[in-house]
């Protein structure tokens, strides 16, 4: 994922151009790579290097919380602004903090330093949840939730499940049983064999 934002060194605040007021619109995936562009600008005036800075970059829960990650490389120095690279968004505390959440609202931070002076600024991110998300444990078969778990993330042989019928289709699509267009049940056996049963619409006789 790639996000550019524009940071006024006057008045130190984030905005997603040089000119208006409007934030920048940030989105960064768990366990996915995030490609930050940061371009420095005075008011009035274009966007600019920075004179021998140091920088470190962070994706943090709140303005002054601890970081989720944090950068202090460049990847790469353009004309006129930084980039910043995370190869993996990822780390205990962020997957604590977005558990089984679609998004958390978060914030990024550029910190700066030119000159032994530390300036700062902070910005809205949006950090979406990987659905399927590696080095996570399987849950305790006897906790609590281990049940609530197996019903949100997998189709259940040992008891009954209200599924959709978009989400039925596809456990069936997943044990090659399909319905054609035609009318009929597609089945294919462990050999590869393709078998079909013709169908009839409506409830079955008694």
């Amino acid at each position: 994922m790639t996000g550019t934002v524009f940071l006024n060194t006057t008045t130190l605040v984030a905005r997603s151009a040089i000119t208006g007021n409007a934030l920048p619109l940030i989105a960064a995936k768990l366990q996915a790579a995030l490609t930050l562009t940061v371009k420095f600008f005075a008011t009035g005036e274009a966007a600019a290097l920075l004179s021998s800075p140091t920088f470190r970059v962070t994706l943090k829960a709140t303005p002054t919380g601890d970081p989720f990650v944090f950068t202090s490389s460049v990847a790469d120095e353009l004309a006129d602004g930084y980039t910043f690279e995370f190869s993996s968004v990822d780390s205990a505390a962020l997957r604590t903090a977005i558990g089984d959440l679609t998004q958390l609202d978060a914030f990024g931070e550029v910190e700066w330093t030119v000159a032994s002076v530390v300036e700062r600024v902070s910005f809205p991110v949006t950090l979406v949840n990987a659905y399927i998300r590696s080095g996570d444990d399987a849950p305790d078969p006897i906790a609590d939730e281990s049940l609530a778990w197996l019903d949100d993330h997998g189709v259940r042989f040992d008891a009954a499940q209200t599924l959709t019928a978009a989400q039925a289709a596809q456990a069936l699509a997943n044990q090659k049983i399909t319905f054609t267009s035609a009318g009929y049940l597609r089945l294919v056996n462990s050999a590869g064999d393709v078998f079909h049963i013709a169908l009839n619409s409506g409830e079955p006789p008694a």
